[in-house]
């Protein structure tokens, strides 16, 4: 059963009936992919609920069947649930900047009078989310970041509801250092759950904060089996590992996630391919300064923006274009970081040879 059969099962139930579980939070954190521009308003104008979302989302034409995790059939299922056709989806902000290298979206569900769950989005097909991802590595604070923290604040002054925040992939990552950052009458008392569902962690300096340690007691990290995302960077966070029916890579789409009644089922522990690659990607960041980090990043994305690609899709219809493009932004880094960041990489391929081998025989059983 995954979270579609789940609202089968469940969807003729309120929540006043069966309270709000940790399945219904992906489900809220795959709803927010949805493109609600122009039928969920920033302010409260437009706050419809999800039963009203599914038409006017029919109405806009909107096709997001691009992502892995097209939000579309989930929206179909829950608009005509009991459980969620009557959640107000209220605050809709989805701000993209290549300039300002920033891919951010949020929402927030009125799940209940007294419940409201906030919802950041993952990463997306554009570049500038992509980079914002590896921004994360050596950045203290993400533009996306910040404004997630904002958003929490802003939520908060606008509904006296406990509040939930959580997401997926990127979107946890977001939930997590807003949850910690927020104004601290916020984080301690009106936040009573973050969730991160295989969302990547913090750099080292950030956890080690007092604000990030001290909503641990509150924050759950949810990851498959074999996790490729949420092991990334660092986290003290606790986490659960459960079952997935997809293999690799593809076990970050959140339909694969195996449900069995209100929960996610569980597994004894990580596959070997993903804690040799958790080791093997935890190395391999530590070998380059935050510096030479910013330096590659800056290189490889300033030329992907550069060939006028603006999305991963146009970059898959024209690699050769991307791939050289790549190859001539790390010619031109200065003698002394190329040098270190080459040999870096390097080090990382060989690794990656060593890992594919070992998701191969996984594959083969």
């Amino acid at each position: 059963m995954n979270i579609l059969d789940y609202i089968d099962w469940r969807g003729d139930l309120s929540f006043e009936q069966s309270g709000f579980n940790e399945v219904d939070n992906l489900i809220f954190s795959t709803l927010v992919y949805l493109n609600m521009d122009g039928l969920v308003s920033e302010d409260d104008s437009l706050s419809p609920t999800v039963a009203q979302l599914e038409q006017l989302y029919a109405q806009a034409g909107y096709d997001q069947s691009h992502l892995v995790n097209d939000p579309r059939p989930l929206l179909e299922k829950a608009a005509r649930s009991q459980r969620f056709g009557n959640v107000i989806v209220k605050r809709f902000v989805n701000k993209v900047s290549a300039d300002e290298q920033i891919q951010f979206a949020a929402v927030t569900f009125d799940v209940t009078e007294r419940l409201s769950y906030i919802a950041f989005r993952g990463t997306d097909n554009t570049i500038v989310g992509w980079r914002e991802d590896c921004n994360l590595s050596f950045l203290s604070e993400t533009p996306g970041q910040r404004e997630a923290m904002l958003y929490v604040n802003k939520a908060a002054q606008m509904t006296t509801a406990d509040l939930i925040v959580g997401g997926h992939s990127k979107g946890g990552n977001f939930a997590v250092y807003a949850a910690a950052f927020c104004d601290k009458d916020v984080s301690e008392s009106r936040i009573i759950r973050v969730y991160s569902n295989d969302g990547p962690g913090f750099n080292d300096e950030i956890v080690s904060r007092p604000e990030y340690l001290s909503v641990l007691g509150k924050t759950e990290k949810i990851i498959p089996d074999s996790s490729l995302i949420g092991i990334l960077l660092s986290s003290k966070a606790a986490h659960k590992i459960i079952k997935s029916d997809a293999k690799g890579v593809m076990q970050h789409n959140p339909y694969s996630w195996c449900v069995i009644g209100t929960q996610f089922e569980t597994a004894d522990e990580r596959t070997g391919t993903s804690i040799f690659l958790d080791e093997t990607l935890s190395s391999w960041i530590g070998t380059l300064s935050d510096e030479n980090k910013r330096i590659l990043v800056n290189a490889v994305f300033d030329a992907l923006e550069a060939s006028g690609a603006t999305t991963l899709s146009e970059i898959s219809s024209n690699k050769l274009t991307a791939y050289n493009a790549i190859l001539k932004a790390v010619s031109q880094i200065d003698p002394e970081h190329r040098s270190d960041i080459l040999e870096s990489l390097k080090k990382l391929f060989l690794s990656g040879k060593d890992a594919a081998k070992a998701e191969y025989k996984g594959l083969l059983g």
